[in-house]
């Protein structure tokens, strides 16, 4: 991706098969996306599911520095929230050019032996 400014446009769809390992049953999930973690925004909480349906629009404004979009999925918690799993999209990689970047992201376990889940991501890219 070229360093140009510009908006991105970030589409948090849907997740499947999330797991907290400290949970027996089904998460209250939502997700953190950044590309600064001074900026972050966070889709609502969908109460009891391993495959919640978010669906939520974000709008960044893209700076020289930002080269990946980040993602914390928590389960939202009485007594705070427990993390899920996180991944980060390295938007160098993608060629916007070609269209939006539609991918299912893997929420990588401890040492990426086994997965969290993965959470549908739709990105655009507007100059």
């Amino acid at each position: 991706m070229s360093k140009e400014h510009g908006t991105l446009k970030v589409t948090i769809v849907e997740g499947r098969n999330l797991k907290d390992e400290d949970v027996v049953g089904k998460n209250d999930a939502y997700v953190e996306v950044y590309l600064d973690k001074d900026y972050k925004q966070r889709t609502k909480t969908i109460r009891n599911s391993n495959n919640p349906k978010w669906d939520e629009k974000f709008t960044f404004n893209l700076q020289r520095d930002h080269d990946d979009l980040h993602l914390h999925v928590y389960d939202d918690d009485t007594v705070g929230k427990d993390s899920i799993g996180s991944a980060k999209i390295d938007l160098r990689k993608h060629d916007f050019a070609k269209g939006a970047y539609d991918e299912w992201v893997k929420l990588p376990a401890l040492l990426g032996l086994r997965s969290k889940g993965e959470i549908h991501v739709i990105i655009d890219h507007h100059t």
